[in-house]
């Protein structure tokens, strides 16, 4: 089997959590020796003719996205809108959405879209691999990093063999769907102390505002 992933972020390789899922889940693919794997960076739109002609030549796969506020990339339904229906092609697509917020309720709307999109180009949908909470691997230490990781690294391991996204397996690699009544009220208690380690994270980052600052607010 042979796949090709795009990457979608609008940032670059070294600056998206896309990316570095995506690695992890290709090197989970590999692993098998089952089949090849290329990707391939939308980021990089000098690059696109190529790009297209992968999508034409392909019949394993899957685009890779961050969700922001609710919203796939741009830069994503611009390739799409390029791109012509296939011809009795078989093609198999499937998805890997991810976002900073942890409940997997926050991208279901988009995964309903997503189980829709294949049809319109003449290809078969493969499922959707969804996790939140992935704004950890911008912060988070090399250790974090690797933990948060693995699990895709493993759902690559099982795409090259079983060639969709079971939907059981899925769900629980999702979770949290929603945050329990006792962790929201814990998380209410301790918002004065969190508040305190987000805008120390802001500093690092370079922030010069405060964080619940609203500059186009008119009054």
């Amino acid at each position: 089997m042979s796949l090709v992933i795009y990457s979608c972020s609008p940032r670059a390789k070294k600056e998206t959590n896309t990316a570095a899922i995506v690695g992890a889940f290709r090197d989970g693919y590999l692993s098998e020796g089952k089949g090849d794997a290329d990707v391939f960076y939308l980021y990089k739109r000098s690059e696109w003719d190529a790009y297209r002609k992968g999508f034409e030549e392909s019949t394993e796969i899957i685009f890779a996205m961050p969700l922001f506020v609710e919203c796939v990339p741009g830069l994503l339904m611009e390739f799409l809108e390029s791109l012509e229906p296939k011809q009795n092609s078989g093609t198999k697509i499937g998805f890997i959405l991810q976002s900073g917020f942890e409940e997997a309720c926050q991208l279901r709307a988009c995964e309903k879209y997503l189980e829709k999109l294949p049809s319109t180009l003449n290809c078969e949908y493969t499922g959707t691999l969804i996790k939140g909470g992935m704004f950890a691997l911008s912060i988070g230490s090399e250790k974090s990093r690797e933990k948060t990781l693995q699990p895709f690294y493993e759902m690559g391991k099982s795409y090259v063999l079983e060639g969709f996204f079971e939907k059981k397996r899925v769900s629980k690699f999702a979770a949290p769907e929603r945050y329990s009544a006792m962790f929201c009220l814990l998380v209410k208690i301790l918002t004065p102390v969190s508040n305190i380690a987000w805008n120390a994270m802001a500093r690092n980052l370079s922030a010069n505002a405060k964080l619940n600052a609203r500059p186009y607010v008119t009054f």
